[in-house]
């Protein structure tokens, strides 16, 4: 009997999350930048094994403390959806191996407060155990994470290191995480889909990368993307995507002199695109102001986040 089971993400901003699954799924469907809470919504990564059956990863957004009423409010709840409502049969809890050594694990406390509403098995992974000098450090790490976390009342089942940017322990990691999955038919019969979001998701999410590969250090923050026409039946296929700004004087900055920094990010974009979607793209791009959309409920629902 084939086994199948949803497998929750979680972890501070910046741990790695959308590099493990990247790392996982041999694909980039969550984009990756050096920037802290790059992702912002949940997303699905499949991954089918005929023998064995599927597992389905949920990604989410870095857990934070949040501003109530924000955007990030709404980032963070993402994350607690995940562990609360998606009932996942496994959770993997990622914690960064050079921040802990740095800051301290007191500040993974949100994510574990989280965790404890986890009714299913959790995995504990240092990650980033690549940057120790010390091969016995990340494990050593790992444990008073794991006397922390059940400490908190947190189900931990396993505990490793691993190092997501070179794939050193994800085997091992996928090898324990199908003993914690269900017996059961796969979600997604098509054993090649790789995600349950569309092309236009993608997208969006190629420009909102660039952004923040092409812009200083907030302003991506500020910025959404929204696909205003995809034409997949034109050769090229065709795109028309507007970037929202949340003030009036950002959108020069993203313009640029000459319209030199939009043209940037709409090359790297495009190219970005087509290596995903193996297909050649005409991407066209357009910046608006939205008034404080981070900030207004009624912009984030029209921006497509279910607030």
């Amino acid at each position: 009997m084939p086994k199948s089971g949803y497998i929750a993400i979680i972890g501070r901003p910046n741990v790695g999350k959308s590099t493990l699954l990247c790392r996982v799924l041999g694909s980039e469907i969550s984009i990756v930048t050096p920037k802290a809470q790059t992702t912002r919504e949940r997303v699905l990564g499949i991954l089918s094994d005929p023998a064995r059956g599927q597992m389905v990863f949920i990604d989410t957004p870095g857990i934070h403390n949040a501003k109530h009423g924000g955007f990030n409010e709404f980032m963070v709840g993402e994350a607690r959806r995940s562990v609360e409502e998606d009932r996942p049969s496994c959770v993997w809890y990622l914690a960064d191996f050079e921040f802990c050594l740095k800051k301290g694990i007191s500040f993974e406390d949100p994510v574990l407060d989280i965790l404890k509403a986890a009714g299913c098995p959790v995995i504990i992974i240092v990650n980033k155990a690549d940057k120790s000098r010390d091969p016995d450090e990340p494990a050593s790490l790992a444990g008073r994470i794991d006397l922390q976390a059940r400490d908190k009342g947190v189900s931990v089942a396993e505990v490793l290191s691993i190092s997501a940017i070179n794939g050193k322990g994800v085997g091992h990691l996928l090898e324990l995480s199908w003993k914690h999955m269900p017996e059961g038919v796969p979600f997604y019969p098509d054993m090649d889909q790789l995600s349950d979001r569309p092309m236009r998701y993608f997208a969006a999410e190629r420009i909102r990368q660039q952004l923040f590969l092409h812009l200083g250090e907030e302003l991506p923050y500020c910025c959404a993307v929204r696909i205003d026409k995809f034409e997949e039946n034109r050769v090229p296929v065709r795109i028309e995507a507007t970037i929202f700004v949340e003030r009036e004087s950002q959108k020069g900055m993203v313009i640029g002199k000459g319209g030199a920094k939009l043209k940037a990010i709409g090359t790297a974009a495009r190219k970005s695109f087509e290596s995903f979607a193996d297909q050649k793209i005409f991407l066209g791009l357009d910046v608006q102001t939205l008034k404080n959309w981070t900030r207004d409920k009624e912009q984030l629902r029209k921006l497509g986040y279910a607030v």
